[in-house]
């Protein structure tokens, strides 16, 4: 067995490691059937970084079936209403279904030895579903201000390159003026109407923000933010740089999700309070979202409990614009023995006695459970299989398995979706995500990565072929992270003609839209290395403009 690109780049640059991968167990924190963890983790602990997982409260589930951080024993989930469909699950009228496609993968880490030189560390994954995927039912029909070929559009806005409108943003329709509201002054869409591609629709574009604590504020913020009062805190620039590609922005890293915060609704990061350890507060990232006119994908916090969770959805129902989808993760790389969640859920897992030959496994399976209990806790709220949810398992591509099964964690994902013991309620999902990054410390290694993504990929196609399960991804771009001086591989020339290879090809192999760059902006991942930045001096974004310019 084989296993590559193993974490997300946050374990380098938050934790300051670099992660080994070679085989599971031997410095990396891969893992395999029947494998440890590895014992590369955190200098000094030889093992894998990590405090080892808070036990949650053992199973007691609220009346919405939201396991209270922990796992269940002989409870499980309730679900709201009705009954399910298949593990693929189409989203009822109004929304966007599954086709049958299916996805692939692309990615894996290199260690040791691998692609992106001693050490070097990237997540797995990536791919696009073939013939089928998910195509727009009745409600994905745009009125005046949704979707249109080469962006979106409002009913006032000036279309920008392949892009959306202008940046006017959103006001609030009830509760602080400016902070999350739901009415677009860039134009609302009609009823039934999204602004953005449906998931898995087609190959397109979106981004995720780095931990905000890492750059300078003014990539994101305005000056002199007074946070107790401010009803647009941001940096006017950081929307002009999105509105040319992103339909989507995952706020993983703003909401510290790797960092095992708090999960009470009351420790939350709050919008009145500058940014700090617990992150940026939802109703900044909302109002951000209704501003550039992106969908919201939100990762749910670990240990987030039963009332953070409804109260999560209560608070995006009322000040996301209605026009735009919700993205819905739970926690992010559950499967990263370098992240603390991983153990966490080793251990509820094991607690649980979920299905699983190993406690990894169980850990896998016990994932899928808690997942599933967070998007019965949003259908609570916004209604069983509502058009605007779009529930989302993401795992690890670049753990390759054997011939027999080249994608173990896709296909163990989806076995514990089948399983009643793990989904009593036969939940179901509308998108299955990976993350391929191409890694290497100068172009040619670069370049040279791509087709071996591109087979990763297609490990993800098979693996969800048949289920109409389309296939996304989560995080994905360059990783040269091992080099020298990431940057200067960032932004060299050649980094433009590179992207417009590398989508071509996540495309090819099979992965749909949303593909979502880490990062948008930010040193060594991001398509800027500042916001503002000319394009001259960011190759990689413009090579997705010179992409978008030819697929519209």
């Amino acid at each position: 067995m084989t296993a590559r690109r193993i974490s997300h780049p946050a374990t380098l640059i938050g934790l300051g490691l670099i992660l080994g991968c070679s085989s599971p167990g031997g410095g990396g924190v891969s893992r395999s059937a029947g494998a440890t963890a590895g014992s590369g983790g955190k200098p000094g602990t030889g093992g894998t970084s990590g405090a080892g997982g808070v036990q949650g409260s053992g199973g007691t589930t609220s009346s919405g079936g939201i396991a209270s951080g922990g796992s269940t024993g002989s409870g499980g989930a309730t679900a709201t209403g009705g009954e399910t469909t298949s593990v693929g699950g189409a989203t009822d009228t109004g929304g966007a279904t599954t086709g049958s496609g299916g996805g692939v993968s692309g990615a894996g880490t290199a260690g040791g030895g691998g692609r992106t030189g001693s050490g070097g560390v990237m997540t797995g994954s990536g791919g696009r579903t073939g013939s089928g995927g998910t195509t727009s039912a009745s409600g994905g029909t745009q009125g005046s201000g949704g979707q249109v070929t080469g962006g979106r559009t409002g009913s006032g806005g000036v279309q920008g390159t392949g892009g959306k409108p202008g940046t006017g943003g959103s006001t609030s329709s009830g509760g602080t003026p400016g902070i999350g509201g739901s009415s677009s002054a860039g134009g609302s869409t009609s009823t039934g109407g999204f602004v953005n591609p449906a998931p898995g629709s087609k190959f397109f574009i979106g981004a995720n923000f780095w931990n905000e604590g890492w750059e300078p504020a003014s990539d994101f913020f305005a000056s002199n933010v007074n946070w107790a009062t401010t009803t647009n805190p941001w940096n006017p620039t950081l929307l002009t740089d999105l509105a040319p590609y992103a339909h989507v922005l995952r706020f993983m890293d703003w909401n510290r999700t790797n960092d095992q915060v708090a999960g009470s609704w009351a420790a939350r990061a709050q919008p009145n309070v500058a940014p700090g350890d617990r992150g940026v507060a939802y109703e900044w990232q909302i109002d951000l979202c209704n501003r550039a006119r992106v969908d919201y994908w939100i990762n749910v916090p670990t240990l987030a409990d039963d009332d953070h969770v409804t109260k999560l959805a209560q608070l995006i129902q009322q000040k996301l614009d209605p026009g735009l989808r919700i993205y819905i993760e739970y926690s992010n790389e559950v499967w990263n023995g370098g992240f603390p969640q991983a153990t966490y859920a080793d251990n509820q897992g094991v607690a649980a006695n979920m299905p699983g030959m190993n406690q990894w496994y169980q850990g896998w399976a016990w994932y899928v459970y808690r997942a599933v209990q967070i998007f019965q806790g949003f259908e609570a709220v916004f209604g069983k299989n509502s058009p605007r949810l779009v529930k989302v398992l993401s795992g690890q591509a670049g753990y390759t398995g054997d011939a027999s099964n080249p994608a173990p964690v896709c296909a163990w994902h989806l076995q514990s979706l089948a399983d009643k013991t793990v989904n009593p309620q036969g939940e179901t999902i509308n998108a299955y995500a990976i993350a391929p990054y191409f890694g290497g410390t100068d172009t040619t290694a670069l370049a040279s990565d791509i087709p071996d993504e591109a087979t990763l990929v297609q490990n993800h196609v098979a693996c969800l072929k048949g289920t109409g399960i389309p296939l996304i991804s989560y995080e994905g771009g360059q990783d040269s992270y091992a080099a020298t001086s990431c940057t200067a591989v960032a932004t060299d020339p050649a980094m433009t003609n590179l992207y417009v290879t590398y989508l071509n090809s996540m495309m090819s192999a099979g992965l749909l839209g949303p593909f979502m760059q880490y990062t948008h902006v930010g040193n060594c991942w991001g398509l800027k290395m500042a916001t503002g930045d000319s394009n001259a001096k960011a190759p990689k974004y413009q090579g997705v403009l010179n992409w978008l310019a030819t697929h519209p």
